[in-house]
């Protein structure tokens, strides 16, 4: 399963784990000294929402070059682009801050931060270790723009990034450049535009009318790729290692900075 619809496994693992640790933080016994408090779970919510607007601040200064061309793509904050130890590090940090003047909310607070995280590292090992058993790369024959049959299964042998597509989705059209200049500037990875459900004419007239010096074009007319991954929207674009191995799944518009981020780790 790559989503819920069309929510991001990740991100609904997410939304699960900071529920969980909120509900951990309201429950929590403490003793009612008759002074008013904050909400001990908002106090957990508000944790998560500065440490991710700091993993996030870093990551586009840190790659600030590969925005300045786009600075729009700084807001697309699903593209993935986050520092995940500046994360933990600003939340743990506002929150022993905040608690600094509530004593009575200390252990219900951590308690609930530290469940989440564990939740959240435990969940998420098992999620990638289930796709990447769950989901490699699929046997699937689909044909180039020539009418040659190719089989999935022959781009084996070196990293791959797969992006499912279709010339009617915006985000997909939005992307498509971004795709097109990393394949050619990292021929070390395999790039396959694989298109889901339209016809020869169609793809052609996309490919053209935008200008795009785009390889491995291929047509996927039954949309039969999509059926064996599991994959609900476009764009979606899947990482696979040399041994055809599932290591990351995008649901999505990628930006520059978000798609190099994940070809170093794809490495």
């Amino acid at each position: 399963m790559s989503s819920v619809g069309p929510v991001p496994m990740p991100v609904v693992l997410i939304l699960m784990c900071v529920l969980l640790a909120m509900a951990v933080a309201h429950l929590w016994p403490r003793r009612k000294d008759g002074m008013a408090v904050p909400s001990a779970a908002s106090m957990v919510l508000d944790m998560l929402l500065i440490g991710l607007l700091c993993g996030r601040i870093s990551f586009v200064a840190l790659n600030f070059a590969l925005y300045r061309e786009a600075p729009w793509s700084i807001l697309q904050i699903a593209d993935g682009g986050y520092h995940l130890s500046v994360v933990l590090a600003a939340g743990l940090a506002w929150g022993v801050w905040r608690l600094r003047l509530w004593r009575a909310l200390r252990a219900p607070v951590l308690a609930g931060a530290l469940v989440g995280v564990v939740l959240w590292a435990a969940g998420s090992h098992l999620l990638a270790a289930w796709q990447e058993l769950r989901m490699p790369l699929p046997a699937v024959q689909v044909t180039d723009l020539q009418g040659r049959v190719i089989d999935l299964q022959q781009f084996r042998g070196k990293p791959l990034v797969l992006n499912l597509w279709a010339s009617w989705c915006g985000p997909c059209r939005r992307e498509m450049p971004v795709l097109a200049s990393a394949q050619q500037t990292h021929t070390d990875v395999q790039f396959v535009f694989l298109n889901q459900g339209e016809t020869l004419g169609e793809v052609e007239g996309f490919i053209a009318s935008e200008r795009l010096r785009l390889g491995n074009v291929l047509l996927d007319d039954t949309a039969s790729a999509s059926t064996a991954l599991g994959v609900q929207a476009y764009p979606s674009t899947l990482f696979f290692d040399a041994e055809g191995r599932l290591r990351e799944l995008h649901l999505g518009e990628l930006t520059v900075a978000g798609l190099e981020h994940k070809l170093r780790r794809l490495r």
